[in-house]
């Protein structure tokens, strides 16, 4: 099977008019934008504290595997995601959207 160059303008088009033509479409991409964005951000604040994982998992008694899967989004529970925040010096806070 001979591979193709990938035309990503085309397929970003593609993707925008399925997200803008079907509701369940639309609200699957928010939810996985918005996980996407909290894994990153949770890269980024435990960076700006200069604390690796290792580091992490001392402080808040995770395991260091633990604190890699609540950053890469799979196996978080809301206790471990608060230890997380807590090892990092963070909170959670609510705001209406």
């Amino acid at each position: 099977m001979p591979f193709t160059k990938a035309n990503i303008s085309k397929e970003k088009q593609e993707l925008e008019q399925l997200i803008a033509s079907n509701e369940e479409s639309r609200k699957t991409y928010d939810d996985f934008q918005a996980r996407i964005n909290l894994q990153k951000e949770l890269i980024a604040m435990r960076k700006a504290e200069n604390l690796t994982q290792a580091d992490v998992a001392k402080a808040t008694g995770l395991s260091q595997q633990a604190v890699s899967r609540i950053e890469k989004g799979t196996g978080a529970t809301i206790n471990s995601l608060i230890k997380y925040l807590s090892g990092i010096g963070y909170g959670i806070q609510f705001k209406k959207i």
